[in-house]
């Protein structure tokens, strides 16, 4: 059960922090819970959100985070100038949290694609994304520099945006390209996915330059979403087999996926997969290499590539070279 836990890990890509004793309460008072009166409150006082995504009873890094940038004088005096902060929590003790708070949180956390605490979004009040950090060393005052030149860049973001949305055609796609360069390209990657669809489709026929430039990011965008769809699925079609040591079971499911599946990317998923349970249960080493090095050529140009290139030199290790 070993390896299809490390299976579930390396598709999710979690980057939790080390347990640490939990830090205690502070500024709670300029923090809110609810993103809903969050937004309203940005909204009717013209200012932007910082989201705190953490977890703070046992995260090791949002807990140096708090102690040494929130907790402080300096920080609690200059952030609220410019932002409503919210604290979204995901705490070992769920005790803490109403309900309400936990289905919230839970929500946010997959509308952001959230994989590792402390994140630190900034938005605009309507929850658009233009900046994003974590823990930063330094203390408060880098720290409040840092957020200025960030809310800077989605000024400029947002004003773009607001020229491109009154044009069309390719003047409207170059408008969109021009507003997306005022982020860090990794916001753009993760939270503005439609934008960059629009304009691979405004300049169709490539005469603006910006096709291409898109296109390819455009396309692995989509085939992370169908590997992240398809794993949700595999894990929970093999996970009672799996658990219950069941594992030709499993494999023979696999098999069906494989014969007749939903799309490239969800073959060589299941393919992936086999290659694991296969490594778990059987421990034929060459059987499973030979099963990942088929799954690479189904989509030569899939993100699972690289998860198959870290994979195989541990396989082939214990005998998966054919040697």
């Amino acid at each position: 059960m070993k390896r299809t836990a490390i299976v579930i890990s390396v598709l999710v890509g979690l980057a939790y922090a080390q347990d640490q004793d939990p830090a205690p309460k502070q500024g709670k008072d300029i923090w809110i819970q609810d993103f809903a009166a969050a937004k309203a409150q940005a909204k009717a006082e013209k200012k932007d959100l910082l989201v705190d995504f953490t977890g703070s009873d046992w995260c090791g890094w949002c807990i140096k985070l708090d102690n040494e940038v929130f907790s402080k004088p300096s920080f609690q005096a200059e952030a609220p100038k410019h932002f409503v902060l919210v604290k979204l929590d995901y705490p070992r003790d769920e005790s803490i949290l109403t309900e309400e708070i936990l289905k919230q949180n839970a929500e946010l956390q997959s509308t952001y694609s959230i994989q590792g605490f402390p994140t630190i979004l900034l938005m605009t009040h309507e929850g658009l994304v233009y900046g994003q950090t974590g823990y930063e060393k330094g203390g408060p005052e880098p720290y409040n520099k840092m957020l200025a030149e960030m809310k800077g860049k989605g000024a400029g973001f947002q004003a773009g945006l607001a020229v491109a949305m009154s044009k069309q055609g390719a003047e409207r796609a170059v408008a969109i390209d021009d507003c997306l360069k005022e982020l860090d390209p990794a916001v753009v990657e993760s939270y503005h996915f439609e934008l960059m669809k629009e304009v691979v489709a405004l300049d169709a026929d490539g005469k603006a330059g910006l096709k291409d430039k898109y296109a390819s990011r455009v396309k692995q965008r989509e085939m992370r979403q169908q590997l992240e769809e398809a794993g949700k699925e595999l894990n929970e079609l093999i996970a009672e087999d799996m658990q219950a040591q069941k594992g030709p079971e499993a494999l023979a499911k696999l098999d069906g996926v494989i014969a007749e599946p939903k799309s490239p990317i969800h073959k060589q998923l299941a393919m992936f997969f086999k290659g694991m349970v296969t490594m778990d249960v059987t421990r034929d080493a060459k059987a499973a290499a030979a099963l990942l090095e088929a799954a690479k050529a189904v989509v030569p140009d899939s993100p699972l590539i690289q998860q198959i290139d870290r994979i195989l030199p541990q396989i082939k290790a214990q005998g998966g070279d054919g040697k």
